[in-house]
This record gives C-alpha cells, sequence and structure tokens, in this order.
C-alpha cells in the first residue's frame, strides 16, 4: 500500500470519527427529553407529598437551555433541606438520570433569590450539601435543577481516543515517507556525483561554503501573550479592568457600580464591611448617597454570583455586609 492511499484511509477515518464525536454531543432526543421532564415533574410530586400536600398543582417543567429544568407551584409549601436532598437523589438515582447536577430553591418573584441549594457529583466525596436539618418557611418557590453531565460523557473519551490515535498513524506514516525520500535523494545525488565533478570540475575534496547566516532569536518568532490579571472568588474570577465575572467559560457582564462594589467585597472576603464605608467607595464621586441604592446593588451582585452556590452576601443588621464563601445562608 502506497503512501497516499494510506493518507487517504487516515483522512476517511478522521472524518468518520469526528462526525461520531459530534453527534455523541449532539442534544438528546425529544423522547428522551421528555422523559427527563417527567421524572423531575415526579420530583415536584414527592416534595409536595413530604409537605403534607396532595392537592396542589404542580405547573409544566420548564425545559431551559443547557440541561437546565425548572420547577413550578401553585401553592406556597415548606421543606426540610434533609428531605429535599434525599427525594432529588433518590428519584433521579431510580430513573438512572445523569448522576451530576445542581439544584436549587427559588422564591418566586419579585425577590427571585436562591434561598437554599446542593451539588452533587459522580464522585461523591465532593458532593457540596450545606445547611442540614433545617426547616425552610412556607412560602412561593421554584426548584431549578440542572445537569452537569453529558450522555456522551462515556463515549466522547473513547472517540477522542480514536481521533488521537488516527493523527497519530498518519503523521507517523508521513514521516516514514519523508525519510525514504530523503534517502532515496541522497543514493541518487551520490551515484551521480562523479558525472557532476567531471564535468564542472568540483571534486569531493572541494570546500562547499556554508550558510552562515544565525539563527533567529527564539524571541524574535515567539512572544508571550500576557495575561489578565483577576480576583479569586470561590471558583469565580473577577476582572475588575473589563468589568466582568468569569465562571469556567461563562463570562457574566457587570455594570460599573456592580464592579466598584464588588471590588471592595473581593479586596475583604469574609470580613463586615460597615455600609456608610460602601456607600463611601461607590457613590462618593457622585455627590449624593441613597442607602436604598446599595441594597438593590447588593441584590443584583448577589443573582451574578449564583454561578458558585459557595458564594453568598449576608446581610448584618444594622452594620454591614459580608461576603462569605464555603457556607450558604440557611
Amino acid at each position: 500500500m502506497n503512501w497516499k492511499a494510506l493518507l487517504a484511509i487516515g483522512t476517511a477515518l478522521i472524518v468518520i470519527v469526528s462526525w461520531t464525536a459530534i453527534r455523541d454531543r449532539a442534544a438528546l432526543p425529544a423522547t428522551d427529553k421528555a422523559t427527563e421532564k417527567l421524572v423531575i415533574r415526579q420530583i415536584g410530586h414527592q416534595l409536595l407529598l413530604q409537605a403534607g400536600d396532595s392537592s396542589s398543582r404542580i405547573l409544566p417543567v420548564e425545559d431551559r437551555a443547557n440541561r437546565e429544568y425548572l420547577i413550578r407551584f401553585t401553592a406556597p409549601f415548606t421543606f426540610l433541606t434533609d428531605t429535599l436532598v434525599a427525594t432529588v437523589r433518590r428519584v433521579v438515582a431510580a430513573n438512572r438520570l445523569r448522576s451530576s447536577y445542581l439544584v436549587e430553591v427559588i422564591r418566586c418573584a419579585p425577590s427571585a433569590e436562591v434561598i437554599y441549594g446542593f451539588r452533587i457529583y459522580k464522585n461523591s466525596s465532593r458532593n457540596i450539601v450545606p445547611c442540614g436539618g433545617r426547616r425552610q418557611e412556607r412560602s412561593c418557590y421554584n426548584i431549578r435543577i440542572r445537569f452537569t453531565e453529558t450522555e456522551a460523557a462515556g463515549m466522547y473519551p473513547f472517540s477522542m481516543g480514536l481521533l488521537a490515535g488516527s493523527l497519530v498513524a498518519i503523521l507517523v506514516s508521513l514521516l516514514f515517507r519523508s525519510l525514504y525520500l530523503r534517502k532515496r535523494r541522497t543514493t541518487d545525488k551520490a551515484d551521480n556525483m562523479p558525472a557532476l565533478g567531471a564535468s564542472t570540475g568540483i571534486t569531493m575534496d572541494s570546500p562547499v561554503q556554508q550558510n552562515t547566516q544565525p539563527d533567529l532569536p527564539s524571541s524574535a518568532i515567539k512572544q508571550e501573550i500576557p495575561r489578565s490579571s483577576g480576583i479569586a472568588i470561590g471558583n469565580l474570577v473577577f476582572l475588575p479592568e473589563s468589568q466582568q465575572l468569569v465562571a469556567g467559560s461563562t463570562i457574566i457582564l457587570l455594570t460599573a457600580k456592580e464592579a466598584k462594589l464588588l471590588h471592595v467585597f473581593a479586596n475583604a472576603q469574609q470580613e463586615l464591611i460597615d455600609r456608610d464605608q460602601l456607600m463611601k467607595e461607590v457613590w462618593e464621586d457622585e455627590g449624593v448617597i441613597v442607602g436604598r441604592s446599595l441594597d438593590m446593588f447588593v441584590s443584583k451582585l448577589r443573582k451574578k454570583l449564583q454561578a458558585d452556590p459557595r458564594i453568598s452576601i449576608l446581610n448584618v443588621h444594622g452594620k454591614g455586609y459580608k461576603l462569605v464563601i464555603g457556607q450558604m445562608a440557611c
């Protein structure tokens, strides 16, 4: 088999494997998503039964992007945090849904605040389940469930391994082909050297002019790419200059006031900050300071920091606010 045929086969193999990987990572069929929604609805049903409510309706499950679902109820209810965790884990496991997911309990509009949440991983040693044994007050709640593990999780590494193997095989074949052609050219040149010397007067002992041009320094062809410095807040990175909050591959944009306020919190994490200090540092240039504005912007920051459920901004009554990492307001 010549090198051209080998290259054609390798290229075809790469195309097939790439298509398979893309297909495996695509969205689930509509029937599977419908089944997921039924299971999510079953979670809501079980929670109402645990709360002693067997008559209230559960609204249609809202299917959002990125494998996220929202359970809505027509009546207020109360729940025990341990019961919520156990119910969700039992229903998910019984129906063999994806084993890594994030659950958040959200108070209904207008506040829309996350009052409780927990995260379950395939590796159970990484689970985050705070505030055990606490009963939440009776209120209107929505429950948001986001799965963080795709159906193609098992197939994707295999596809990528096969793709990498195909690339290596093609590169090896091209390398052998290159060495073979170089050896053949060297042999042909040696065979023709006497005739070349006789016609030109150049012998094997004649000096050959070497290329003395020095190599370019590596700095001339490779430059270090500067990286923006940020402030770590839990699993998030805050970029003050660009007014951005980075959560993995997601970039959350902040307004100028939100960025100023978050900058103050980020530089004093886990510390109580006086209300007057916050208003002075954020609104001093405007000449007019309104206390209600601080509360409003803190509420906006809370929503944008929900990308990491371990982060919360606590209100210490009569004193100020504290940015807390590693625990959740209960």
